[in-house]
């Protein structure tokens, strides 16, 4: 580990910083449209050079010997001078209780400038399920999480918002699957929470989960798949009525009907009516599933867009138009080979053809009739094919000039930029540079790179960036969409997640 890892001597510190995540957790978002619910509670915290201070949010993970995903966090500092984390880590309470089972451990790290800096969370507190809420005193740094457990990896990026209201398109309360969703609240008030499931037999609101108590300062997790039991696809509304949480996602696949993996991650806090789906690298036998959840009272009519790269096809495909009924999830299968699990028809729709072969494609989704939805994305492959796992990532709804990936790469893992140029008539040229011994400098082997209009280029890292961690900027003329594609060549690994983006703008709509 680089950096200076201290405890935090003063515990009234730690509670200050609580209390005054009501002042950093600021900024409002773009605005849903009026035919959805505004999240009152739905309040962010953009990355930028003006920002003084940033809190991240990182719920999903476990903490204790033999368990399945244990919880790191990378602290990441792209700015020339040291910056500051304090990282709480609270221990998981039962559901029910009335008060947190124990207080969070506190830790200071220092982090230098142009380097990172990780914490692996069963360090701090032992715990099966825990959670990290990390204050950075610089607008400019970027906290991911990374689970790791014999069934797979994932590293994605914290939340950086709390809200009143979250969405899982993607899911499964089959036999082999384990579904939790984690509520995180440490704020100084208690939160009570709904949780509301789409399965493909209807709406399930279980007697349990129709208040459940999140006391201050203190993270609970649920356990989906003993309240809506066997269901091959789930989707999920996490509703805060009263205080705010920030929900996340652990899905595990064990092996047993073939397919093992591991995915986490924070929910979507808004539904948006435009989404980009960057995907990433095509392989042979991968599924590859586009998932939409309507959770408004009124149906949805969406179209969506592939685009194949440019090795795959020159020409378009019209799009697929798909009606979401009110509450329901719908999923576009885009080759399957049986690995993950879809909902019976009417809520599946089989789209191989659209699937270009030999190359691979990003997806557009737009609704035309102004009804928000949440957009993500699902690969899986069984545990007989290389690479084998399980993928979920959620749509972008902005673009941005400038990103951060960061993480730490084993040996066998391969690492993927995925960037999309949304833009109809407009090349969007690209620099990929590494960030690293104190300087930032553009990848030698990497010319800048050009992606044309409704373009997506792929740019392998595993050959260019040493062993360990890294942390890559990616630069470009005008916005775009970053994802990072992360494949384990022996064993089970597969994870994708998007890249942090520094002063996004919404996607326009005239894009698609």
């Amino acid at each position: 580990m680089s950096g200076e890892v201290l405890r935090w001597p003063l515990i009234a510190v730690a509670l200050a910083t609580v209390v005054g995540l009501a002042v950093a957790d600021r900024g409002a978002d773009e605005p849903p449209a009026a035919s959805a619910r505004t999240p009152s509670g739905a309040i962010s915290a953009a990355l930028g050079p003006d920002a003084r201070a940033e809190v991240w949010y990182c719920s999903e993970g476990t903490s204790s010997p033999g368990e399945f995903a244990d919880h790191s966090v990378v602290v990441v500092n792209p700015t020339s001078v040291a910056v500051t984390a304090a990282v709480s880590v609270f221990p998981s309470t039962p559901v029910g209780s009335a008060s947190p089972s124990a207080p969070p451990e506190s830790r200071r790290l220092i982090v230098p400038g142009r380097s990172q800096v990780t914490l692996r969370l069963a360090e701090v507190v032992e715990s099966q399920y825990t959670a990290a809420l990390v204050e950075v005193d610089s607008g400019s740094a970027v906290v991911e999480q990374r689970v790791q457990g014999p069934t797979g990896i994932d590293t994605v990026a914290c939340a950086s918002r709390s809200s009143d209201l979250w969405y899982f398109a993607a899911g499964s309360t089959r036999r082999d699957s384990r579904l939790l969703l984690t509520l995180f609240n440490p704020f100084p008030d208690r939160a009570v929470v709904k949780v509301v499931f789409s399965t493909e037999e209807g709406i399930r609101e279980p007697q349990a989960l129709r208040g459940v108590l999140v006391p201050a300062r203190s993270l609970v997790v649920v356990d989906a798949t003993e309240a809506v039991p066997r269901f091959s696809s789930v989707a999920a509304t996490v509703e805060a009525q009263a205080g705010r949480v920030v929900a996340g996602r652990l899905l595990l696949f064990d092996g047993t009907e073939g397919l093992e993996g591991l995915a986490a991650g924070p929910g979507i806090p808004e539904a948006r009516t435009q989404w980009v789906l960057p995907t990433g690298p095509a392989h042979a036998g991968v599924d590859e599933h586009i998932v939409l959840y309507n959770p408004s009272d009124q149906q949805a009519a969406a179209d969506i867009s592939i685009r194949a790269d440019a090795s795959a096809a020159s020409e378009p495909w019209a799009p697929f138009e798909v009606l979401l009924p009110p509450r329901q999830q719908v999923v576009l299968v885009l080759g399957n080979q049986g690995a993950y699990p879809v909902p019976a028809a009417p809520f599946s729709h089989r789209a191989d053809d659209l699937r270009p072969t030999g190359g691979g494609f990003w997806a557009a989704v737009q609704v035309y009739n102004g009804v928000p939805v949440v957009a993500e994305r699902v690969a899986a492959a069984s545990a007989a094919m290389s690479p084998a796992g399980v993928a979920i990532t959620a749509g972008i709804p902005a673009t941005a000039t400038r990103h951060l990936v960061s993480g730490n790469r084993a040996d066998g893992e391969e690492v993927s930029l995925v960037v999309v140029n949304p833009s109809p008539d407009s090349i969007a040229r690209v620099v990929v540079s590494r960030i690293a011994d104190g300087g930032v400098a553009p990848v030698a082997q990497l010319d800048p790179r050009e992606v044309a209009p409704h373009g997506r280029i792929v740019v392998p890292m595993g050959r260019l960036i040493d062993g360990g961690s890294y942390a890559l900027l990616v630069e470009a003329s005008r916005p775009v969409a970053v994802s990072r594609s992360l494949l384990a060549r022996s064993g089970t690994g597969m994870a994708s997640g998007n890249a942090a983006a520094f002063d996004p703008v919404p996607l326009d709509p005239s894009a698609f």
